[in-house]
C-alpha cells in the first residue's frame, strides 16, 4: 500500500511539474483569439478552429462542413494545385488536413520547427485560398462516402451511430457530421465554397499553437496571413440536452459474430462543477465492468464505460457479447452498485493516478496539446484543460457518489446483432436505474 501511495504521489508530482514547465497563454491578434503553449518539443502543431459544428447547417446539408474543411487541404489552393500541395507537404514532412465533429471543425498542421515556414505557408494557403477543384472534390467525396459505408460494416462504428440516434433523436446530434451518401453527393463545389467563406469569420474562429516557436514569430505569421479575414456578428448556438429517464431499447437486426450493446446516460458538461467527479466515477464503473464481465464471467472481451465530452454530453456503458441478457444484467447490477456505494478511499487514489496519467501526462505531444486545449475552449474555456489535474486531486468520494446519482437517472439501450437474443433479454433491459 505504501508503494502504491508513493507511485501515485510521484505521478501527481510529475504531472504538476509537466504542466508548470510551460505556461499556456491566450491573446488577441487582429481580432483572432490565439491560445499558445510554447514547449521544448521540436514538433509544432497548429490548429484553426471553427465553432458550431452540426449547429451550423441543416440535416439536409449534413457533411457540408466536413467537405469544406477537408477540401481546403485536399482540393488545391490559389497558390498550389492539389498535386503540388501534396508534393510540398511530402517534401518537408508536413501533416495537414481538415476534420469535423459535432461541435466544431478544424484545419490542422504538424511539422518540425526547422520547416515551420513551409508548414505555415501550406496552412495559411489552405485557410485563406482554397479553390475546391471539381475533380479533386469528387475524389474527396468518394473518400468520404467510402468512410460512411465502412461505418455501416464496422460494428463498433455502427453501434456508435445507433447510440447517437437513440440518445439524441430530434436534436442536431441525430445527424452524422460526415453526412450520408445522398447528402454528400448533392453538394456542388459552389455551395461548399460559399459555405466555407461564411465560416471565415474572426468571431467564430480561434487558433491553437503548441511547440518550439516564439510568440513574436507566431504573432507576425498570423498578422501577415489572416488580417483580411472578416469580423462579423456571431451568436453561439444554444444546446438543450435531452433528459434520459426510464428505459428505452433501439435494436437493429444484423448477422454478426457477436452482439453489440451500449447504454447511454446523462452526463455533465465540462464547465459543470460535477464534471471531474463524474468522469472519475465513470472510470471506476469501467473498471468494475471489466472485472465482473470479462475477468469473472468471460462474457465479453472488452466491456467498459466512458463519458463523452461534448456540448450535449453523455455517458456510455458498452459490451460485445454472445449472452446479452446476462451481460446487461451485470451492467445494471454494477451501475446500481456504484450509485449506491460509490468508490472506496483506496479506489479513489488509484482512479486519480490512472486518470491523470491517461488523460494528461500521456497527452503532451504537440498535436494532443492543441487538440485538448481547443476542445476545452469549444466547451467553454481552454483553462478547463490546464486546471484539470488540480481538480482531479480535489475530488472526494462523496462528490463522485453525488455526481453519479445526480445525472444517471435512466438509460437508453442500443443493440446491434441477433434481435431474437435481444427479445429474450427484455427483462434485463427493463432493470431500472436505482
Amino acid at each position: 500500500m505504501k508503494q502504491l501511495i508513493l507511485t501515485i504521489s510521484l505521478w501527481l508530482i510529475s504531472a504538476a511539474m509537466l504542466f508548470a514547465q510551460q505556461h499556456t497563454t491566450s491573446f488577441d491578434v487582429d481580432g483572432i483569439k490565439v491560445i499558445f503553449k510554447p514547449t521544448v518539443k521540436d514538433v509544432i502543431s497548429v490548429r484553426m478552429y471553427f465553432r458550431g459544428g452540426v449547429a451550423n447547417y441543416s440535416a439536409e446539408q449534413a457533411g457540408i462542413e466536413g467537405l469544406a474543411v477537408a477540401g481546403t487541404t485536399e482540393c488545391g489552393t490559389r497558390k498550389y494545385d492539389a498535386n503540388k500541395f501534396r508534393d510540398r507537404a511530402d517534401e518537408y514532412g508536413i501533416e495537414i488536413g481538415g476534420s469535423t465533429d459535432y461541435d466544431y471543425s478544424d484545419i490542422n498542421m504538424i511539422c518540425v520547427s526547422k520547416y515551420f515556414d513551409q508548414g505555415w505557408d501550406l496552412f495559411s494557403e489552405a485557410v485563406m485560398h482554397p479553390v475546391y477543384d471539381d475533380n479533386e472534390l469528387q475524389l474527396l467525396k468518394n473518400k468520404v462516402i467510402a468512410g460512411i459505408k465502412q461505418e455501416q460494416t464496422d460494428p463498433d462504428a455502427h453501434i456508435a451511430q445507433l447510440v447517437m440516434r437513440n440518445a439524441f433523436k430530434g436534436t442536431i446530434y441525430a445527424a452524422n457530421p460526415k453526412g450520408t451518401e445522398s447528402t454528400v453527393l448533392a453538394l456542388p463545389a459552389s455551395v461548399i465554397k460559399t459555405y466555407y467563406e461564411k465560416l471565415l469569420n474572426k468571431n467564430r474562429m480561434f487558433i491553437v499553437v503548441a511547440g518550439r516557436i516564439s510568440k513574436d514569430n507566431l504573432v507576425a505569421k498570423i498578422k501577415a496571413s489572416f488580417a483580411n479575414i472578416p469580423s462579423m456578428p456571431y451568436q453561439p448556438p444554444t444546446y438543450e440536452p435531452p433528459v434520459i429517464e426510464g428505459n428505452n431499447v433501439l435494436a437493429e437486426d444484423k448477422a454478426l459474430a457477436t452482439n453489440y450493446v451500449s447504454a447511454v446516460m446523462n452526463a455533465p458538461r465540462m464547465t459543470s462543477p460535477d464534471y471531474t467527479a463524474f468522469h472519475l466515477g465513470m472510470s471506476g464503473l469501467s473498471g468494475t465492468l471489466f472485472a465482473e464481465i470479462r475477468t469473472k464471467r468471460n462474457l465479453s472481451y472488452a466491456p467498459g464505460a466512458y463519458a463523452a465530452n461534448q456540448q450535449m454530453p453523455y455517458a456510455v456503458m458498452y459490451v460485445s457479447t454472445l449472452s446479452p441478457g446476462e451481460a446487461v444484467s451485470v451492467m445494471m447490477e454494477e451501475l446500481n452498485r456504484i450509485k449506491a456505494s460509490g468508490v472506496t478511499a483506496s479506489g479513489l487514489k488509484e482512479l486519480k493516478s490512472s486518470y491523470i496519467t491517461s488523460s494528461y501526462v500521456k497527452q503532451q505531444e504537440s498535436n494532443a496539446i492543441t487538440g485538448n486545449l481547443g476542445q476545452a475552449e469549444i466547451m467553454g474555456d481552454w483553462n478547463l484543460f490546464e486546471t484539470a489535474p488540480d481538480k482531479v486531486e480535489e475530488v472526494t468520494a462523496d462528490q463522485i457518489l453525488k455526481a453519479l446519482n445526480k445525472y444517471i437517472v435512466g438509460v437508453r439501450w442500443s443493440y446491434l446483432g441477433d434481435v431474437k437474443l435481444a427479445n429474450e433479454a427484455a427483462a434485463a433491459f427493463k432493470i431500472p436505474v436505482k
